[in-house]
């Protein structure tokens, strides 16, 4: 199985629920993600916790950046066929409509100066069906700058 990475950096969160990075599936596979990596930027150490999730999305918005090619989808194994995700990215403004929030299967209260990392134990990875989204969303207090980044196997 092939293994990819995508880095959405300093996306600015807003203080409404915000998509900071969204990985779309083709419709000819599934993938399994089992890392994860959020981190914040914010200018208080007082402010209230940001609250992340990561959710499957049931519909893919409106708006939203590519990544750049040096932020993803990049493989971890440079002899690993290119992956066929979409990779889109905040930061606030870009989502003209945010996409509609699924079922949350992740989720943390992360200190607004700080960051949490986490891998997911080898049978207990988040799948993602075909034509499937998993994304990683923000509610914060104030605006932070948010850098997400996700892992995953391709030919689950």
């Amino acid at each position: 199985m092939a293994r990819y990475t995508a880095i959405a950096e300093g996306v600015a969160s807003g203080t409404a629920l915000k998509t900071i990075l969204q990985v779309a599936v083709d419709a000819n596979r599934q993938i399994a993600f089992y890392g994860l990596r959020i981190s914040c930027k914010g200018t208080a150490s007082a402010d209230a916790p940001v609250r992340a999730l990561v959710t499957r999305q049931t519909s893919a918005g409106t708006g939203g950046a590519s990544l750049t090619s040096l932020y993803g989808p990049n493989k971890l194994d440079p002899g690993a066929p290119t992956s066929t995700v979409t990779c889109l990215k905040g930061p606030a403004g870009t989502w003209t409509a945010e996409p509609t929030a699924g079922e949350v299967v992740w989720a943390q209260e992360i200190h607004p100066q700080t960051g949490w990392g986490e891998y997911i134990p080898l049978g207990d990875e988040i799948v993602v069906a075909a034509s499937g989204r998993l994304a990683v969303v923000v509610v914060a207090a104030v605006s932070v700058a948010v850098t997400a980044q996700l892992y995953w196997r391709e030919g689950h």
